[in-house]
């Protein structure tokens, strides 16, 4: 992790102050995706729902989630101290902080409970295909009562294919007009093409049926990223 463009704990990161702007350079229509994921959790959860946010840091998820139903409670997990900084800062000035618990780690980490729901946005594209991304996923499957919404976005694809090569050049260009640094764009096309360990989306869809999701479908894309709800047996 510590090689790739938002670990934040490093001496070369990308300050966390500036995660606001970059990822809504990086990930075509954010605001969007961590709207759909609301609209997904308001049909599918209850009042006093507890939820599971991997990779917290940033507080985007539980601020949005938090906004949407004023009784859910939310649990937040992330490796980055300056990210659960930023997160815990955010959600204490919008009024959230009485029903969100941050802890710093990986979700290997936190008791085994019964959550509602869980969401893994933009993370296990950083690990590998080795049995880690696989770990991951039992991880959270392992935390959710049978029946919970699960929210999956990663950047997926085949690295080799025509294909994705496409949607990366295009996925550069709208990065680049929606304001990132031409220095910065080619950085993050060189990092994803020579060192993310990205899957395609065939790939995705057996791991999350290995790890016990059901029902898996996909409701989002913005050139290499994809997003899908699926749901713990």
């Amino acid at each position: 992790m510590a090689n790739h463009p938002f670990d934040f704990d490093s001496s070369s990161a990308l300050p966390a102050t500036e995660y606001d702007v970059a990822v809504r350079q990086s990930i075509p229509g954010y605001d969007a995706l961590l709207s759909m994921l609301a609209a997904l959790f308001q049909i599918y959860l209850t009042n006093g729902a507890h939820i599971l946010i991997v990779a917290a840091g940033g507080g985007n998820e539980i601020i949005t989630l938090g906004q949407t139903n004023a009784t859910w409670q939310f649990t937040g997990v992330d490796p980055s101290e300056q990210m659960l900084a930023l997160a815990q800062s955010k959600v204490e000035s919008v009024g959230l902080g009485d029903r969100v618990t941050l802890h710093r780690g990986i979700a290997q980490d936190l008791p085994i409970q019964p959550f509602n729901a869980a969401t893994s946005l933009l993370v296990m594209h950083f690990l590998p295909d080795d049995g880690t991304k696989s770990d991951y996923l039992q991880a959270i499957s392992s935390r959710l009562q049978p029946g919970s919404p699960f929210v999956l976005a990663d950047l997926q694809g085949d690295k080799q294919s025509e294909t994705f090569e496409r949607l990366a050049n295009g996925w550069q260009t709208r990065a680049r007009l929606a304001g990132m640094e031409p220095e910065r764009v080619a950085e993050l096309g060189n990092r994803t093409r020579q060192h993310l360990p990205c899957v395609p989306e065939a790939r995705t869809l057996e791991l999350l049926e290995q790890a016990g999701f059901r029902e898996t479908t996909r409701f989002y894309t913005g050139f290499v990223f994809t997003g899908w709800l699926a749901f713990r047996e």
